[in-house]
């Protein structure tokens, strides 16, 4: 994947994360309590909108990964296979944190692969919009309740991060974020010129983000 290539895909999410956006018009993404948990207020609630989001959002989050993949110079194909790489390669990718207008989560948290059938096979845990994105797409009539707000918004954090992984990789830096600016998502990663972020991206490097912006963005502060 060029750099080219990249920045097509990044506003491409970027399309995915204005059309969830708007349905801010019409559902509260808003917070609530429960149980001494803090929760969506519509977090499952379906839609076909919802639908169409987890989709898109899956299937560029397998073509994203593989990429990321095929950077460190592993083909793979199945879902487990591409958790497998990224979760060795990247084993702090889980701690990263996304925010929204709303909340902060952790949507990789829970990722990872176990070995089941007395280790005769793995099993990819913890996506659990990939596997409502499985049964969408398997079964659509019969899995529309799968196509929840929390799902989306989950799936989309998560393509979030795989965009900022490969972005890095290939760049060096996430200078284009600024270029080409996504509404809805954020993160304590990314420096700015006037205030700098909390760090850098979890598995790369101890450097101060402002630094390393002013390094690699020298144009932004003349």
């Amino acid at each position: 994947m060029d750099k080219t290539e990249l920045i097509q895909h990044w506003n491409y999410f970027c399309s995915l994360a204005e059309r969830l956006d708007e349905t801010k018009h019409y559902i509260d993404h808003g917070l609530i309590e429960h149980d001494g948990e803090i929760e969506l207020v519509h977090g499952k609630v379906y839609s076909d909108v919802f639908k169409q989001i987890i989709v898109l959002a899956a299937s560029e989050f397998e073509i994203m990964s593989k990429a990321l993949c095929v950077l460190h110079g592993q083909q793979v194909k199945k879902i487990v296979d591409i958790s497998d790489a990224i979760l060795n390669q990247y084993p702090k990718i889980i701690t990263f944190e996304v925010s929204t207008p709303f909340w902060i989560n952790t949507p990789l948290q829970e990722w990872r692969v176990s070995v089941v059938n007395n280790g005769n096979n793995r099993k990819v845990q913890g996506l659990d919009w990939w596997f409502a994105y499985n049964a969408i797409k398997h079964d659509e009539a019969l899995s529309i309740q799968s196509a929840t707000l929390q799902n989306a918004i989950m799936a989309l954090s998560s393509l979030y991060i795989i965009n900022l992984y490969i972005m890095h990789e290939i760049f060096g830096n996430m200078e284009i974020i600024f270029t080409f600016p996504c509404v809805y998502f954020r993160c304590k990663y990314l420096p700015h010129p006037i205030s700098s972020g909390d760090g850098l991206l979890p598995d790369f490097g101890d450097c101060s983000p402002s630094e390393k912006f002013r390094r690699d963005c020298p144009e932004l502060f003349r």
